[in-house]
């Protein structure tokens, strides 16, 4: 919609104020989401997170930051890319579940959001009553990112695990045909 055009409905304008309140406060929401997952790494590592920039350096600093931005992106978007959502949060996500988070640890990250765009609500002088219908719908479409979220941790732990059972298979395979051609040995050097 663009900034000429008016909302049609009480909700709409709402939305609108409520995007217009939030949106330029839309870097620093990103940043303060990137800290909160880089506080759920162990404290040796939440520095270098968050200082190497370099997707060779620190790819898992470089893919949070990436993840952070189009996520803000898509959730602010009037209609949001359920790609792009669902790509960013497969980028967080993915690294979450190989790291051996629990489900609330990984999942859990998300949620913050809803909490960081609460504070800037809070501490703005333009906030009132009115908005609190578009922020309950802007919290509704976290929540649904979440969702996604968990779905993608679960998916990344079954990949993991299928992996581990296919090299758990590999390797007993590997030494069933070295026992078997140390047998094949032994029986025709016994000959």
């Amino acid at each position: 919609m663009s900034s000429r055009e008016k909302p049609s409905t009480s909700a709409g304008r709402a939305q609108s104020a409520l995007y217009v309140l939030l949106w330029p406060h839309k870097e620093a929401m990103t940043r303060r989401w990137s800290d909160v997952v880089h506080g759920t790494y162990p404290f040796e590592t939440v520095g270098f997170l968050r200082t190497a920039g370099d997707r060779f350096t620190n790819p898992v600093g470089f893919r949070t930051e990436e993840a952070a931005k189009a996520l803000m992106e898509a959730i602010f978007a009037e209609t949001p890319d359920e790609e792009a959502i669902k790509k960013a949060v497969d980028e967080v996500i993915r690294v979450r579940a190989i790291q051996d988070f629990s489900p609330e640890t990984a999942v859990g990250v998300f949620f913050a959001m809803k909490d960081i765009i609460r504070d800037v609500v809070k501490n703005s002088e333009d906030a009132s009553a009115e908005l609190m219908p578009a922020l309950w719908a802007l919290e509704s479409r976290i929540d649904a990112v979440a969702l996604l979220a968990f779905g993608a941790y679960a998916r990344s732990r079954e990949d993991l695990h299928r992996l581990r059972v296919e090299e758990t298979k590999r390797q007993y395979s590997q030494l069933l045909r070295l026992a078997e051609k140390k047998a094949a040995n032994s029986d025709s050097g016994s000959n």
